[in-house]
């Protein structure tokens, strides 16, 4: 259910026929619950949101086509599609694909400019090559040596996508990617300080991003029948594509000739929602040599399901202040950049790059303090945005929960109050987090099922144990993909303790070569959703 999976630096501008071509190239497996497809067609929207909040058209046209695919398409298709307690959330489902419809109409011209551009600057760039590189020849032929700082030149056009983006390697530029990420925060705070005084709630404003519409007025008009609209949506949806398909078809044929573009397939996963994506800039491949997790003591059985997102009734703790940051390179004088996936999967997949703030586990551990004190376990939700293709976790969220010594669950009013406060947010879950009280560092089974749970709706999500007590006192971990993550999901065994057949279920996430970044000076919220 990896409804982001994968969706990394694009290498170039796309066309609308292949940005509607990924958008379908998906699995639906009936299997999943329906209930998990709903949550999977909400990300969407938030995904769709965020990359519209950052500018970036083309991904947030892919999610909003991708949803508008699920919903009309394949949701239908379930066997509990036409389950009354699954009416309300169709239904909003509906209306926002019926005014989100409008938005890729709006975006079209943009994302054809855009590619057009491309189309002529790759055509110039071949034939400037072509000319750079006959009179290399000739000069070569003369005896004349290369003019100095030309390799430099060719290496900086490299770093380059093909829209004019910089691209970064937060790795190596963990302090550059904070003062990018703290710049894009300030800008969109500003944003929001700008709605709030127009007297729009954050609700409101996710809302409206995310084309969910709460007035039903247009549903009681003499003459109005639901399905009518839905039906025009559809043949809004796809006649656009087949017109689409024939006007742009000689000009993608024209770059494709030059920059062969392949589609990934994505292996079929048992009860897991799979997307595929663009193309990447390649990311280097995993040492040969296999990095082993801890020893993997066994503890409870667990759902694969992950807590359900987000809030209704909270309260806020205080904020992680930013910290001074120390010197680091100018920040590029364009707004134009985007981080590289500099990690993969052991399948080869490429990860986002996943940015830390370095006191989030400490302030965790402070929280957690009194429940440690008593042998008691302690979670929390790891949440975030999406900025130029880097994940930024920006909050810790404590969802009210139950404890023992070896385990942690989420109530079902805390679950529909995470989901609420995520959702007014417009915040992702990226992972969580956990302590052992008295126990080494390590994911049991038990964690191993929660964090698939997490893991099949963002490839990158992770979980972070805190041991405080024992060495390693914390780590970062991802479940391997293959074998970890599919093995998981797979498992149906339901008993308090058991084992899991693979030696290999998870990895270290921090630190090469894991996508998981410390980012030095980056601030979080800590919001309190504990009840008592």
């Amino acid at each position: 259910m990896a409804v982001s999976r994968h969706h990394a630096a694009l290498t170039r501008p796309l066309s609308i026929p292949e940005i509607v071509a990924q958008a379908q190239d998906f699995d639906f497996n009936t299997q999943t619950t329906l209930q998990q497809w709903l949550k999977a067609a909400k990300m969407l929207l938030t995904e769709a949101a965020i990359c519209e909040q950052d500018g970036n058209i083309q991904m947030a046209y892919l999610y909003l086509y991708r949803h508008a695919e699920l919903v009309l398409d394949k949701l239908p298709k379930h066997a509990d599609y036409k389950d009354p307690s699954a009416r309300e959330e169709l239904a909003q489902a509906r209306k926002a694909l019926q005014k989100n419809i409008r938005k890729l109409e709006d975006w079209k011209p943009r994302i054809e400019h855009e590619f057009s551009r491309y189309a002529k600057a790759l055509e110039r760039r071949e034939a400037e090559r072509q000319r750079v590189l006959e009179e290399r020849q000739r000069d070569e032929r003369a005896g004349i040596l290369p003019a100095k700082g030309a390799s430099r030149r060719r290496q900086s056009d490299d770093e380059m996508l093909g829209d004019g983006s910089q691209i970064i390697n937060a790795t190596e530029n963990s302090q550059l990617a904070v003062d990018l990420a703290q710049r894009e925060i300030r800008r969109r705070d500003a944003s929001k300080q700008t709605t709030r005084r127009a007297g729009l709630s954050p609700s409101e404003v996710a809302n409206r991003r995310r084309g969910i519409v709460v007035d039903d007025s247009h549903a009681t008009e003499p003459g109005y029948d639901q399905a009518d609209g839905i039906r025009e949506v559809g043949r809004q949806l796809y006649g656009h594509r087949r017109r689409e398909s024939v006007s742009n078809d000689k000009t993608a044929k024209r770059v494709g000739n030059r920059q062969a573009y392949h589609y990934p397939s994505v292996p079929n996963r048992e009860k897991a929602m799979t997307w595929t994506s663009p193309p990447l800039q390649p990311a280097p491949p995993l040492p040969d040599k296999t990095r082993h997790p801890p020893a993997r003591p066994a503890k409870e059985a667990f759902e694969t399901s992950a807590p359900a997102l987000p809030p209704k009734h909270h309260d806020s703790g205080p904020s992680t202040p930013a910290l001074n940051p120390p010197s680091s390179p100018p920040i590029p004088a364009t707004s134009k950049y985007t981080f590289q996936p500099t990690a993969t999967t052991e399948g080869g997949s490429p990860l986002r790059p996943m940015l830390l703030p370095p006191e989030l586990r400490r302030t965790f551990l402070r929280l957690a303090g009194p429940n440690t004190a008593v042998n008691l376990e302690t979670c929390g939700i790891l949440c975030g945005t999406i900025i130029s293709n880097a994940l930024l976790i920006s909050h810790l969220i404590l969802p009210d929960q139950t404890s023992t010594p070896e385990t942690c669950d989420t109530t079902a009013a805390g679950d529909a109050a995470l989901f609420d406060y995520c959702s007014a947010a417009d915040l992702l879950v990226m992972g969580w987090i956990h302590t052992h009280p008295s126990q080494t560092c390590f994911l049991s089974s038990r964690d191993c099922h929660t964090t698939a749970g997490y893991q099949v709706m963002m490839p990158e999500a992770i979980a972070i144990v805190c041991a405080p007590r024992h060495e390693p006192a914390w780590g970062v971990f991802r479940l391997t993909d293959p074998p970890g993550l599919p093995h998981v999901l797979a498992c149906t065994q339901t008993g308090t303790f058991h084992p899991h057949g693979e030696r290999e279920l998870y990895t270290d996430a921090l630190g090469a070569p894991g996508h998981v970044v410390e980012g030095p000076g980056l601030g979080f919220e800590v919001v309190d959703l504990r009840m008592g």
